[in-house]
């Protein structure tokens, strides 16, 4: 984020408790809400005071404390030059100690204000990867399930997406064991993959926000164009697979188990240059971009994004990215970016 010349941001702090009702917010908003913020913010005083420790010279001024549900619980922040570091300060021991202590997670945001729209995080473009975020499944071990290889091919993904190998060789080494999946296998696919809860709210409220959404996936290129159609994307980006004629071993159109040389590789750099691209391409400022993701693929396009939140993600990626969060819906995100869930209807 370029600070300079800027006067004012605000910090915003969102809690989530890792079980809900919890500790931040045990119980339904009753008819007495000064008595229910009274103990949801149980942990704002304690917070605080830790806060200014770990914030050093960044002048930080309360401007509000609120819950926003069961569970998610609010705390925002103006701050003048020097602006907090929101991913060093997510990462430090002390927070991560309050976080085990009271059960949250916190989500940090640093914006510049937006005279227009006060209460929102600015936000133009938002970069979703697919599998494991917006869908349920790998769809590559799907694929592979379809001929009975799930373990091999599971074993390969795995240790891909915690960062143990190198993206681009995990992702040949797995399609080469696919050689022989039917090429219509992506019809019986659609009808199982399951959209992740929350994600249809999510891109709504984008939407309805004016956001470009874009999904970019280390997955294949079929899926990612029926997710684009399901989701109302904006864009989709993904591997594309050379499909081979019938053969004696494999009576049937089927993959090689080869990438189409004609289409990029969508490795880490290639998320990250897509973010980028796109920001360019629609004069976007990357302080305005959120990206959301799982992988250790998805690490540089979540470091480069204004706000760059690691969901339900590998263990790699929980340490590493400037922000995680680990909830049922992605739903959630959207109190983070100022709005309410029951206020996105398609």
């Amino acid at each position: 984020m370029t600070t300079e010349g800027v006067e004012k941001a605000r910090f915003v702090l969102t809690f989530f408790a890792k079980t809900r009702p919890s500790n931040i917010s045990s119980i339904a908003i009753p008819p007495d809400q000064d008595a229910f913020e009274s103990q949801s913010i149980a942990c704002g005083p304690a917070f605080s005071q830790l806060l200014t420790t770990e914030v050093g010279p960044a002048s930080l001024t309360l401007f509000d404390q609120r819950t926003l549900s069961p569970g998610i619980f609010q705390s925002t922040y103006i701050t003048t030059p020097p602006f907090p570091d929101a991913s060093k300060l997510r990462h430090h021991t002390s927070i991560t100690s309050f976080e085990a202590l009271h059960a949250v997670e916190i989500v940090f945001d640093l914006y510049f204000i937006a005279p227009t729209l006060p209460s929102l995080r600015p936000l133009r473009l938002a970069v979703f990867d697919m599998d494991s975020t917006l869908i349920n499944e790998e769809v590559i071990d799907e694929l592979a399930r379809s001929i009975g290889i799930t373990s091999a091919v599971s074993a390969i993904t795995a240790r891909a997406m915690n960062g143990e190998i190198e993206f681009e060789q995990s992702l040949r080494e797995r399609l080469s064991l696919l050689k022989g999946v039917k090429a219509d296998v992506w019809e019986e696919l659609k009808k199982t993959v399951t959209i992740a809860a929350g994600a249809k709210e999510l891109i709504t409220y984008l939407h309805q926000r004016g956001v470009i959404t874009v999904v970019v996936s280390g997955g294949f290129a079929p899926m990612a164009l029926w997710l684009k159609e399901q989701l109302g994307l904006d864009q989709a980006f993904a591997n594309h697979l050379v499909v081979s004629p019938s053969t004696g071993a494999f009576p049937f159109p089927h993959l090689s188990g080869d990438l189409s040389p004609g289409h990029p590789i969508i490795t880490p750099e290639y998320k990250r240059n897509v973010l980028q691209s796109m920001a360019q391409e629609h004069s976007i400022p990357l302080s305005e971009t959120l990206v959301v993701g799982d992988g250790s693929n998805d690490l540089l396009m979540l470091g480069a994004a204004g706000l760059g939140i690691a969901w339900r993600a590998k263990e790699r990626v929980q340490r590493e990215a400037p922000q995680r969060l680990n909830g049922t819906t992605l739903s959630d995100l959207i109190h983070i970016l100022g709005g309410k869930p029951e206020d996105s209807t398609e």
